[in-house]
């Protein structure tokens, strides 16, 4: 009974709440039991790597982040990231086996969990030679124990049926909010 009444007498507020309600010169003193979100996704962030080289006559297409991209539809991806405020980068190199060094769309993390998401986007499925690259791809990350749904989000798109701004929307709040 005692416990009970103390956990509904004492205030509600988590560690990570109280910490940052401090002033900057005490959180310095104290280590916290577990990193913040915002120390956390600045670490993420902070990671220096090397995406994949751009060819010459790819177009310049530039997010709001000011990032290069090769596509409008991983620019309009990329934009609606940065809108919901998810950490997101844009080809992280990755290691598969049976296909060597890949370059992902996006990682991205959902902060929440702490876990990173692959984000992949197939921008021409109706051309036959892509779409049968692209389906290696996906079988390639499940032999790897990436999964659609769990590790990995999937889009897609043809000329007749272009990426779905509600759809990345809701892929959105679903697995990373």
């Amino acid at each position: 009974r005692a416990i009970n009444k103390y956990l509904t007498s004492y205030p509600k507020e988590c560690a990570e709440e109280i910490y940052e309600s401090l002033h900057v010169e005490r959180q310095k003193i104290i280590v916290p039991i577990k990193e913040t979100d915002e120390e956390y996704v600045r670490k993420w962030q902070e990671e220096r790597y090397q995406g994949k080289e751009f060819y010459e006559d790819t177009p310049e297409l530039y997010t709001q982040k000011g990032e290069r991209v090769r596509s409008k539809s991983e620019l309009i991806i990329a934009d609606m990231l940065k809108k919901a405020g998810v950490p997101y980068k844009y080809e992280y190199p990755l290691r598969l086996n049976g296909m060597g060094k890949i370059y992902p769309d996006f990682t991205v993390l959902n902060i929440n969990k702490r876990r990173e998401i692959l984000w992949e986007h197939f921008g021409m499925m109706d051309d036959p030679t892509y779409a049968e690259v692209a389906i290696k791809k996906i079988l390639t990350y499940e032999q790897n124990g990436i999964f659609p749904g769990e590790k990995l989000i999937l889009t897609y798109e043809t000329r007749m049926n272009p990426i779905n701004q509600k759809v990345v929307k809701s892929l959105i709040e679903h697995y990373l909010m």
